[in-house]
């Protein structure tokens, strides 16, 4: 455990959107690494059942809620104050992947896009912060990327958008609560192959993404994790972007 501002008593990390996917596995993983866990979800069956596996282990609070509600930063981090303690890292993983061309993307979609993907974890963040440091300070916040917004990719321009707006944010943020010992990194995620990945592509489509891949394969969502765990492990990275994606962003196909 390598986060500044943490006690004795061990690591609680808050993880939005963790009912399935990619912040199941997260959550999964961090059983081994955390005491406790705050997770939050709009889907009640899937975060219920996750809360039943994983209690057998640590403590978990859960929060059934949209990321978008204004009551929601405060109400889950209270929630985590008042059952297990205030988290000392905030994973927010929550968001949404509306892919469309340009040329048709309808406003309200886009609307939805930057409220859930950019504006949610705006607020979350500033209240875990202002949390943090009514502790004493020290934390971390990862913020969920994606090498759409290092890269050009069609059909993806207001997905790259909205997450080209977070990383930008988690350098702002790193500057300014570093005097805090907050640390704010991005997880850059390439063609990462969950089960909504995996259904929502033709085979012809991920087969096309793959062949973009130098490694010719998508990340498991457990190597993101392991990700995760490097960023709350190496306590020297801040303001920065962890590219998780076989070497995307740097093939050339000559």
């Amino acid at each position: 455990m390598s986060v500044p501002g943490t006690s004795a008593d061990g690591l609680i990390v808050a993880v939005t959107g963790t009912a399935s996917g990619l912040g199941r596995t997260m959550a999964l993983h961090l059983v081994d690494h955390a005491t406790g866990l705050v997770l939050a979800d709009v889907d009640a069956d899937g975060l219920a059942a996750i809360e039943v596996e994983l209690s057998r282990r640590i403590p978990v609070v859960t929060l059934v809620s949209d990321v978008r509600d204004e009551s929601f930063p405060k109400s889950f981090l209270d929630l985590a104050r008042q059952g297990i303690g205030t988290p000392h890292v905030l994973v927010n993983n929550a968001g949404i992947v509306p892919y469309a061309p340009f040329l048709t993307q309808d406003r309200a979609v886009f609307r939805e896009l930057f409220a859930v993907d950019v504006e949610s974890v705006y607020f979350l963040s500033q209240e875990f912060a202002r949390q943090r440091i009514a502790e004493g300070g020290g934390g971390l916040i990862v913020n969920l990327g994606t090498v759409h917004s290092l890269v050009g990719v069609g059909g993806t321009s207001a997905y790259a958008a909205a997450k080209g707006a977070l990383h930008a944010l988690t350098r702002a943020l790193a500057v300014e609560l570093a005097p805090h010992g907050i640390r704010v990194n991005t997880l850059a995620l390439g063609t990462t192959m969950t089960d909504r990945v995996k259904s929502a592509l033709s085979p012809e489509v991920l087969e096309g993404r793959l062949r973009q891949i130098p490694l010719h394969r998508g990340a498991t969502p457990e190597e993101a994790a392991h990700a995760l765990q490097f960023l709350i492990e190496a306590e020297f990275t801040t303001g920065t972007e962890i590219v998780l994606d076989g070497g995307f962003t740097v093939f050339g196909d000559s």
